[in-house]
C-alpha cells in the first residue's frame, strides 16, 4: 500500500505532468486555443523524444526504472533533455514567438545543465526540482494554480525516498535548484 501510494504521488508530481500545466495555465486565462496549441507543441518537441528515450532505455534493460534512477543513467537523460529543450527554445522564439515559453525553456536548460554538472556528487531529484519550479511560477499566475503543486512537495519528497529513487540530500537539492530556477525566470521576466 505504501509503495503504491508513493508511485501514485510520483506520477502526479512527474515533470511530464507539471511542465505542460506550467505552459498551459498562464495562456489558458487569455486564449484557450493558443494555450492548447502551445502546450501541444511543447509536449511534441520535448516530451515525445524523451518518452521514446525512456521507453527504449527501459525496454532494452539499460535502465532499471523509467526515472533514470541510477547516476550512470543520468548523462544521456541530461544530454537528450538539453538537446530537445534547445529545439524548443528555437521553436518558441523564432516560430511561435512565445518569448515567455522560450525564456522558461532557457532557464530549464540551465537547471538541467547544473544538475548534470553536479551529478557526480549528487543525483538531484528532477521530480522535486520541477515541482518546486512549477509551483512557484504557477503561484505567481494564480495562487489556486500554484498552491496545490507546492502542497504536493512534501508528499513527493516522501514518495521519492520511499521508492528509493533519492536520498534526502538529493531531494533538498531539488528544492534548491527548482527555487533558484523559478527566481531566475522571474528576474528574467522583468
Amino acid at each position: 500500500m505504501r509503495t503504491s501510494a508513493a508511485r501514485f504521488i510520483s506520477i502526479v508530481g512527474h515533470p511530464f505532468v507539471l511542465l505542460p500545466l506550467l505552459v498551459f495555465l498562464p495562456r489558458f486565462q487569455n486564449n484557450i486555443g493558443d494555450a492548447f496549441r502551445t502546450t501541444i507543441a511543447f509536449v511534441v518537441i520535448v516530451f515525445v523524444p524523451l518518452a521514446l528515450l525512456i521507453w527504449r532505455s527501459v525496454s532494452s534493460g539499460e535502465w532499471r526504472t523509467v526515472d533514470a534512477s541510477d547516476k550512470a543513467n543520468r548523462p544521456v537523460l541530461y544530454k537528450t533533455s538539453i538537446g530537445v529543450i534547445a529545439v524548443a527554445i528555437a521553436y518558441f522564439y523564432f516560430v511561435d514567438h512565445s518569448l515567455e515559453v522560450a525564456r522558461g525553456c532557457f532557464v530549464t536548460s540551465g537547471m538541467l545543465l547544473l544538475a548534470a554538472l553536479l551529478n557526480r556528487w549528487c543525483k538531484i531529484s528532477l521530480h522535486i526540482t520541477f515541482a518546486c519550479f512549477c509551483g512557484i511560477l504557477l503561484s505567481r499566475v494564480r495562487l489556486s494554480y500554484g498552491i496545490p503543486v507546492l502542497l504536493l512537495l512534501p508528499p513527493l519528497i516522501w514518495s521519492r525516498l520511499v521508492l528509493s529513487r533519492h536520498v534526502l540530500s538529493e531531494a533538498i537539492g531539488g528544492v534548491v535548484l527548482g527555487s533558484a530556477g523559478a527566481a531566475c525566470l522571474i528576474w528574467l521576466s522583468h
